[in-house]
């Protein structure tokens, strides 16, 4: 389930995302988000992981993205940042930055308590 997140800084858009975000969250509420905030400018994108958020599943979205020719992300200079909010162990913290090459825009790994830090880092 993904829900907009509507008390962020102005040119940022964000997500609170619970369990696994799906196909029908990419597509019916992440992709158009995406494609309206990159057709008015920059891109600064937060997503917040919350009650059993699975951080894996983003790497099949932000391939989609990737791929998607309306978002542009292999060549638009308008993406900027994209940070993540979630639970995450070690050994997913080390795998992140690997995640993170998927798309060519900065990407941010952030503990649940960290939240605040992420909203400031995004919006930057």
């Amino acid at each position: 389930m993904i829900e907009p997140i509507s008390d962020l800084s102005a040119g940022t858009i964000g997500f609170r995302v619970t369990g696994e975000l799906t196909d029908a969250d990419y597509a019916e509420v992440l992709a158009p988000a995406l494609k309206a905030a990159a057709s008015s400018g920059e891109v600064r994108l937060l997503l917040v992981g919350v009650e059993g958020f699975d951080l894996g599943s983003l790497k099949a979205r932000f391939e989609a993205a990737r791929k998607d020719p309306e978002l542009d992300l292999g060549h638009s200079k308008d993406w900027r940042r994209v940070g993540v909010v979630a639970e995450a162990n070690f050994f997913i913290r080390r795998l992140f930055p690997g995640l993170a090459k998927v798309i060519p825009v900065e990407v941010k790994l952030f503990d649940p308590k960290d939240e605040a830090q992420a909203r400031f880092w995004v919006a930057g």
